[in-house]
């Protein structure tokens, strides 16, 4: 929420996000506060690499002051929006680095996985965890990640990754059972 005179105004209203497009500093600042963790986490994620997350995390706010008035309501939400230009430089990133290690995820992602057994995500450590996630396709590693480490509603997901909403269904249903049958496989060959 963002307090505007006498009134508080959600940030990602399109009241909130036309001041923004206007230059208001108040509104730009309410987005960054309200997004900057979320994106953080998605390109940590994506990179592996804490500095070139911070970087990249910088830059997606960077372009998105510069894109503002370009962003339109009606095409897709802000956050939507907002997580399509980290995306993009994402795939930039990796284009550039060209090596492409295993994605590591911040150590408390084992507890975001709610449809995962609950005693393979005790006895599993974060390296068997990343493992796994690295055996996913990458657009599945990018739904379990946007779903499961953010938050995001499916909607949002399907928008940023530009596909339709039983897509992302159908990719999380796999990606959450393949991550099931590898921790299970790991938990009986280690337990």
């Amino acid at each position: 929420m963002l307090c505007l005179g006498d009134s508080m105004l959600e940030a990602t209203t399109p009241e909130a996000i036309a001041r923004a497009q206007s230059g208001d500093a108040s509104v730009i600042t309410a987005l960054y506060e309200q997004y900057r963790l979320g994106v953080f986490r998605y390109l940590y994620y994506r990179v592996g690499d804490q500095q070139a997350a911070e970087d990249l995390t910088s830059e997606v706010f960077l372009r998105m002051i510069t894109a503002l008035d370009s962003y339109r309501p009606q095409g897709s939400s802000f956050e939507a929006w907002l997580y399509q230009i980290a995306r993009n430089l994402a795939i930039d990133h990796h284009r550039k680095a060209v090596l492409r290690n295993f994605i590591p995820l911040e150590e408390n992602l084992m507890g975001e996985f709610q449809d995962v057994d609950k005693t393979v995500e005790r006895n599993l450590s974060h390296e068997h965890l990343r493992r796994a996630l690295a055996r996913l396709s990458d657009i599945q590693r990018d739904v379990v990640v946007l779903r499961f480490v953010n938050g995001l509603p499916i909607s949002v997901v399907a928008k940023t990754l530009h596909k339709s909403e039983d897509a992302i269904k159908s990719l999380q249903r796999r990606a959450l059972s393949t991550l099931r049958e590898i921790l299970t496989e790991w938990e009986v060959n280690y337990v």
